[in-house]
């Protein structure tokens, strides 16, 4: 009985998360906000239903197990304030947003659980108090005007994250992380948000090519930090939103040539001069060769994925424990092999409705500096989507960075929740402005109206 529930699991997944991904894409498009707001409520519904399900699988696949039964109940509590708190505290604010955001951690809860329980609890610690902190981000946005004025204090303080993490121990062959104590902290995650905030700051003052030069060159030094650290997910995510963040406040298109072509040339520099950059290169055009040995990881998640199929093994049915690190860099091959390649390339389509709203979002934003803020950080999201997923099907050399929301890390889930509190922030004030707006515009007709009326006729 419980095979045949496990076995119809895998249908059932599937439909719901499609399901919520149109809605998703529908609730875009939509203009009614009475029918948003229904669209909203079942996005939650569904998530709810895949939340549920999946610790009821793992509470049967793990002898009932009372611990599941138990985490389940606070997640479930979890998602639910912060949908309710959103909804509550910032009316205005995307629930589009909101609710992918917590479909995703829901999702990557399950996933985590069904790999290593003491880790999901970790995870869903950190969420619960990042969330609590990243409920004040939208407030403070708001009424804190000069965080555009702090341009050379986020760029120095991102730096000397990275500076001082060259110094601590190594984590699979890269400085990642900052060990305070007890507590390790991997700052490149923040860093990212604070290199945003630098670039827009900088940009905002004046975009003149002295201006421009200067800020590069910090900018470089950001990337050849990272690339030294051997982090080269986030090097790479850097260049690429400092080259879209200089194209957006610029409007020049040889910036954005010349920074490809700058790139392109570092690239082959790196290859020459850096073995570890050598080594990803030969591993990603042939893994195979040295399948027992360095290229292991990205064959065992070949395997995950092919496996997979449509609608997977079913979850705890499939091996992607045996993918080493699968709860960090390798979470898109272990939900293909156990949940399917339907339920994964849905997975990816929100992430994407995540990008769109957030680039519709930086569109919306009349000041250089919020939009500018709104570009980089839905860049980072979406660049940082596409690396993992692309290292994890062999498309590009694997980068070691995280799936947002889904995959396990503290510091990855922490940034990421920051990323989307202050994206919000940035919506909310949108839509006070297009208030104000239409408040005016709607006083001004008033005035001409009775301007019409009072005016004596001509004699």
């Amino acid at each position: 009985m419980q095979q045949i529930f496990i076995e119809l699991s895998k249908y059932v997944f599937a439909f719901l998360i499609a399901f919520y991904t149109l809605a998703s894409y529908q609730g875009a498009v939509m203009r009614n906000e009475e029918k948003r707001r229904k669209i909203y409520f079942t996005q939650n519904v569904l998530m709810f239903i895949i939340h549920l399900l999946g610790y009821v699988i793992l509470y049967m696949i793990y002898n009932e197990d009372l611990k599941f039964v138990f985490l389940y109940f606070v997640q479930f509590i979890y998602l639910f304030v912060v949908v309710m708190v959103y909804d509550v505290l910032y009316p205005k604010a995307s629930r589009l947003l909101v609710n992918n955001m917590c479909m995703l951690m829901a999702v990557g809860f399950v996933m985590i659980a069904r790999l290593n329980f003491d880790k999901c609890v970790k995870q869903f610690a950190i969420a619960s108090a990042g969330t609590i902190l990243t409920f004040f981000v939208p407030w403070l946005l708001k009424k804190v005007r000069s965080f555009r004025s702090f341009g050379w204090l986020y760029g120095i303080t991102g730096l000397v994250l990275l500076i001082l993490v060259l110094f601590s121990s190594k984590v699979f062959g890269a400085n990642l992380v900052l060990s305070i104590g007890p507590v390790s902290v991997q700052p490149g995650e923040f860093v990212k948000i604070l290199f945003c905030l630098f670039v827009a700051s900088m940009f905002n003052k004046s975009t003149s090519f002295k201006q421009t030069v200067i800020v590069t060159i910090m900018a470089a030094l950001h990337v050849i930090v990272l690339v030294v650290s051997n982090d080269l997910g986030a090097a790479l995510i850097f260049f690429v939103v400092y080259l879209l963040m200089l194209f957006t406040a610029t409007k020049k298109v040889w910036y954005l040539f010349a920074g490809l072509g700058a790139g392109s040339v570092a690239s082959v520099a790196a290859y020459k001069l850096f073995g570890h950059v050598k080594n990803r290169v030969i591993i990603w055009l042939d893994p195979w060769s040295t399948i027992d040995t360095t290229g292991y990881q990205i064959c065992q998640s070949l395997f995950a994925i092919g496996m997979g199929s449509w609608f997977g093994y079913g979850l705890g049915q499939g091996l992607p424990d045996k993918i080493p690190v699968a709860e960090k860099d390798f979470m898109f091959s272990a939900l293909t092999e156990e949940f399917g390649i339907i339920f994964t390339v849905s997975i990816l389509l929100i992430c994407l409705n995540n990008l769109i709203l957030m680039m519709n979002i930086a569109s919306r934003c009349k000041t250089l500096f919020y939009r500018l803020v709104a570009v980089g950080l839905g860049v980072t999201y979406g660049f940082q989507v596409f690396l993992t997923v692309g290292g994890a099907i062999k498309l590009i050399p694997m980068t070691g960075v995280t799936l947002p929301f889904v995959s396990y890390g503290g510091s990855s889930i922490l940034s990421s929740l920051i990323m989307f509190a202050l994206i919000n922030g940035m919506y909310n004030m949108r839509q006070d402005e297009g208030e104000a707006e239409h408040g005016k515009t709607e006083k001004k007709k008033n005035k001409e109206k009775r301007d019409r009326h009072t005016r004596k006729p001509e004699e």
